[in-house]
């Protein structure tokens, strides 16, 4: 008989993996086959967790069917399992896993939608700090060594071929989306949270990287040269008001150094 802590982890496996064999054993169910007993909990787990991923996941599951839906959380609750107790985490790995998924490969709006609906819910667990006053952009020349910004940790970014907000939007009020493009364009989007409202900004490539480079912690002089090294005429001083003015920064504060890390 295996101790209990041993035992608890061979019945997730068996209870993830279907295979019921190895643990069957150690159990008893009266007259019932352990087997038949311990699929029922395997039926209500995938259940629960696909019930999970479908609320977090609306609009993509109706880009890609429901059926197919099932099929492809049914397969990713079985390579990815909850990693902690939190089933509001659970997902964070659904968009990678359906960006790798082969039957996905020629659909890549939706690991890209998915991708954007992980950001939303992401950000709407993420805590909203108090702005930083605009009188605190004279505090960055005052600081001593190499200055940061702090932004709102519910700020999230999503890269994407297709006009997600808008396919999101359509779907989210029931309506039909546009014919898609028939060349895929990129466009970067960065989502933020006043109160309970889900703010959209498609912005251009040099803004996209001085924000994604300060919400990273890089401090302003790495996040600036890489938004000019997408525009020559990128405006720092501008830039740095703009996301005062969208109450995007929390504080300025000296950082060390980042030198080139990705």
């Amino acid at each position: 008989m295996s101790d209990l802590r041993t035992l608890q982890a061979r019945m997730a496996r068996a209870i993830l993996n279907r295979d019921f064999e190895p643990v069957a054993g150690e159990l008893s169910a009266g007259s019932a086959s352990p087997a038949s007993r311990l699929s029922i909990y395997a039926n209500n787990t995938y259940l629960s967790l696909k019930a999970c991923l479908k609320a977090i996941f609306p609009v993509t599951q109706m880009l890609a069917d429901e059926r197919f839906f099932d099929y492809a959380a049914d397969v990713f609750i079985g390579r990815c399992p909850p990693a902690e107790a939190r089933l509001s985490r659970f997902g964070a790995g659904f968009p990678r896993f359906l960006a790798g998924f082969a039957p996905c490969r020629d659909y890549p709006i939706i690991a890209q939608m998915a991708a954007l609906e992980w950001a939303i819910a992401d950000m709407m667990t993420a805590p909203q700090l108090r702005p930083a006053p605009m009188s605190d952009i004279a505090a960055i020349a005052r600081t001593n060594g190499d200055p940061g910004i702090g932004l709102q940790p519910n700020l999230r970014f999503v890269v994407s071929e297709w006009p997600l907000v808008q396919i999101w939007g359509d779907h989210r009020n029931g309506a039909q989306s546009a014919a898609m493009p028939p060349h895929p364009s990129i466009s970067r989007i960065a989502i933020s949270r006043q109160g309970d409202s889900v703010q959209f900004m498609t912005i251009e490539p040099a803004r996209f990287a001085f924000w994604r480079a300060l919400a990273r912690g890089f401090p302003i002089r790495v996040a600036a040269a890489r938004a000019l090294g997408r525009d020559r005429l990128f405006d720092l001083v501008s830039e740095i008001a703009l996301l005062f003015r969208l109450d995007l920064v929390t504080q300025t504060f000296a950082t060390e150094s980042k030198g080139n890390l990705q």
